[in-house]
């Protein structure tokens, strides 16, 4: 199914809003669509430097999120579970 950059677009600002939920102290980030499925690269801020982490995200537009709150409660989880060694705001 081809990607429109509207689809892009959506899937990042989804994503950047669960980061930010998160309370992360500092990160960087990219969301693509791959042949796996949807796909985060995060790097964030650890109490020992940088951290580099790739979570396969699956076929559900992170976008979608946004209007189903079982979608972003486990979408959410899943970062947590994943970036637990990322420095949190206070």
């Amino acid at each position: 199914m081809p990607l429109f950059p509207f689809d892009l677009a959506g899937a990042k600002d989804a994503v950047e809003e669960l980061l930010t939920r998160l309370n992360l102290e500092a990160f960087l980030f990219a969301v693509e669509h791959t042949e796996r499925g949807w796909e985060l690269r995060v790097e964030c801020a650890t109490e020992d430097g940088w951290q580099a982490q790739t979570i396969l995200l699956g076929d559900k537009l992170p976008a979608a999120s946004e209007a189903d709150a079982h979608l972003r409660s486990q979408l959410l989880a899943l970062l947590e579970e994943k970036l637990a060694a990322c420095k949190r705001r206070r």
